[in-house]
């Protein structure tokens, strides 16, 4: 057998073995550091950690030598005579969060989004960016690392895009952290694990915040005559229909389009609020045709704050 030596690694003790030294007055024991040793200051477990394993050491004259050891921590015994901390503990993500207030964010707010460690963590960028993925609607978005490095919490920015959409934002599962070419390591250099919590479960973004995504634009998805329009009425209701609930909708948001003769007033809107609602046009006269466009530039927003992209000049026409 090989000779052993027991040291106190934490949870778990670690019988090291005898590699070296036979024929002088000093062997050699080989300790490689596993995951999970931990250790203020590294020394053997008791004055009997050292045990021949059924192997033999002897003097030149066959004399068994005594393996009693130094107690632990007294004078002559490893942890007195040497200053070896063990790190075998990986650091582990604890939570994710943000420091962003609960709310409802729109199209180019930026958020920041917090991974807290279980201990201080160093962030290498040197070949790549850690990044974070996101679960916002048909694209995810993948964010990057940007401040934390010495620290136990590492910050990552995101920029909310046109078509990002989430009730309440979090990552896209538990393998979402990435070290894309980058490291992140404790003091010791133990990698860390980038396990995160299940998504909406305790210590996810989704169940520690309330963020609300909107990044989708309205826009106008119809105008077209209400009712049965007569071409001869001097007065014709339009309804507008939005792809979603907007604000601050006012007459002057519109604008009409005509062929021939034909000419109006736009004179009001039924609701400033609303997916839908009707356009009066007034003191029509001459003969063509007519249609109410949304004009390029309002004062048209969503709840979040997204304005209209675009003009819409497609909606249907009334004879006049």
């Amino acid at each position: 057998g090989t000779p052993q030596l027991t040291l106190e690694t934490g949870t778990t003790d670690r019988a090291i073995n005898y590699t070296s030294g036979s024929g002088t007055s000093t062997l050699t024991f080989t300790y490689t550091i596993q995951a999970g040793d931990t250790s203020a200051d590294l020394d053997y477990i008791s004055t009997t950690a050292l045990a021949l394993n059924g192997s033999t050491i002897r003097d030149a004259a066959g004399n068994n030598a005594t393996l009693t050891l130094a107690t632990p921590g007294s004078v002559n015994s490893l942890g007195a005579n040497k200053n070896l901390v063990i790190d075998g503990v990986a650091p582990q993500v604890s939570s994710v969060t943000s420091s962003t207030a609960n709310g409802t964010y729109k199209i180019g707010d930026v958020m920041s989004i917090q991974v807290n460690f279980s201990e201080t963590v160093t962030v290498n960028t040197g070949g790549g960016t850690p990044q974070l993925t996101l679960e916002t609607g048909t694209t995810d978005r993948a964010i990057n690392y940007s401040s934390g490095s010495g620290t136990s919490t590492l910050t990552f920015s995101y920029t909310i895009q046109t078509g990002d959409n989430s009730s309440d934002l979090d990552y896209v599962g538990t393998n979402s952290m990435a070290l894309n070419g980058g490291t992140i390591r404790d003091a010791a250099g133990n990698n860390a694990v980038l396990t995160l919590a299940s998504p909406g479960a305790a210590n996810s973004l989704g169940a520690n915040k309330a963020l609300v995504i909107d990044g989708v634009v309205p826009f106008v998805t119809s105008t077209a005559p209400s009712g049965g329009a007569v071409s001869t009425a001097t007065s014709v209701d339009f309804t507008v229909n939005f792809n979603e609930s907007v604000n601050i909708v006012s007459y002057d948001d519109f604008i009409l389009g005509t062929t021939g003769t034909a000419s109006g007033t736009i004179a009001s809107v039924s609701a400033s609020t609303g997916s839908s609602m009707t356009v009066t046009v007034s003191g029509i006269t001459g003969n063509g045709t007519m249609k109410l466009n949304l004009k390029a530039s309002t004062n048209i927003v969503a709840p979040a704050g997204n304005a209209p992209s675009a003009a819409y000049t497609s909606g249907s026409t009334d004879t006049i």
